[in-house]
This record gives structure tokens, C-alpha cells and sequence, in this order.
């Protein structure tokens, strides 16, 4: 990862929206706007401009929509398919920085409640060959794929759930 692309990625408006954008696969503006409510809408469509003239997302699809041309974002493949184990370490350090930023902001704010909000860590050492790993992160990504388009209700929000393997 370039020094520039790692600057980039320092900004935390930046990072969510990436992280959005990695969450749906595909995904436009006004679809981010809808799931980054925090963020002012014209900050919001700048730092996609950003990330987009640096190359970490590209354009997937483009379609006109009431006069205007909406473009639909992904990942640029670099971001997310890499042989390079710097650009691999940089990304699990800048996703588990975000992790840290958002359990300060959380703790922040002395009306959250943990117990309520089902704040938790779960570590478990596992014995497992390569082979029934991956058969592990298949069944966690195919759990988690049926909760990840649901629309917020009243009783339900966005909640984070960061899965992170490493060797022991």
C-alpha cells in the first residue's frame, strides 16, 4: 500500500465509508448517505470523491437517474484481493484502529449501556486444519449474509461485527 493510499485511509470518514462499501459489494452515494446518517451529506459525497480520484473505489455501474448520472461503487480489487502481506497487515491495522475509534466514541457517551447493548469480545483458540477453517469462515459468512441488507425498525440498528483469525 502506498504512503498516500495509507494517509487516505488514516481519515475515519473515510474508513466508514470503505467499510460500507465492503459491507454491500455495491453500492451508490445516496445509498452510503442513507447508512452514514452521522455525516453531512456534502462532506460525505467530497471524501467519496476522494477516495474515488485516488483509485481505492471504482465505478461499477452508471445509470441516469432524474437528469443526473448516479454511479454505483465497489472496492477498488486491490483493496481487497492482495498477495501482498504489507498491504494485508496495513489493512487489518487501520480496520482494527476503526474498531478501537468506535468503542472510544461509544464509551464516550455515558448513556450507552453495555449490558443492554450486548457489547461483547469473544476470543476462542480453535483446533482446526486449513481445510475445516475455511469450511468455518463459509458457514460464518453464510449466518451473517441473511442479517446483512436488513432495514433498521424500531428494534432494530446497526450493530458491528468484526471477525478477526490470526494464528496463534
Amino acid at each position: 500500500m502506498r504512503q498516500d493510499e495509507q494517509k487516505l485511509l488514516l481519515n475515519q470518514v473515510r474508513h466508514r465509508i470503505l467499510q460500507c462499501v465492503l459491507h454491500h459489494g455495491r453500492i451508490t452515494a445516496r445509498e452510503i448517505q442513507a447508512e452514514l446518517k452521522d455525516i453531512p451529506q456534502a462532506s460525505l459525497y467530497r471524501q467519496i470523491k476522494t477516495l474515488y480520484d485516488n483509485g481505492l473505489l471504482k465505478v461499477c455501474e452508471e445509470r441516469q437517474v432524474r437528469g443526473t448520472l448516479e454511479h454505483r461503487y465497489e472496492l477498488a480489487p486491490e483493496l481487497i484481493i492482495t498477495d501482498d502481506t504489507e498491504q494485508t497487515e496495513l489493512n487489518i491495522q487501520f480496520t482494527l484502529l476503526s474498531l478501537a475509534q468506535d468503542f472510544s466514541d461509544y464509551y464516550a457517551d455515558p448513556a450507552n449501556n453495555p449490558v443492554k447493548d450486548m457489547v461483547s469480545l469473544i476470543t476462542t483458540p480453535l483446533m482446526v486444519s486449513d481445510e475445516e477453517f475455511e469450511q468455518l469462515i463459509r458457514g460464518i459468512n453464510e449466518l451473517t449474509r441473511q442479517y446483512m441488507n436488513k432495514s433498521p425498525s424500531g428494534e432494530r440498528r446497526t450493530r458491528k461485527l468484526t471477525f478477526v483469525a490470526s494464528p496463534m
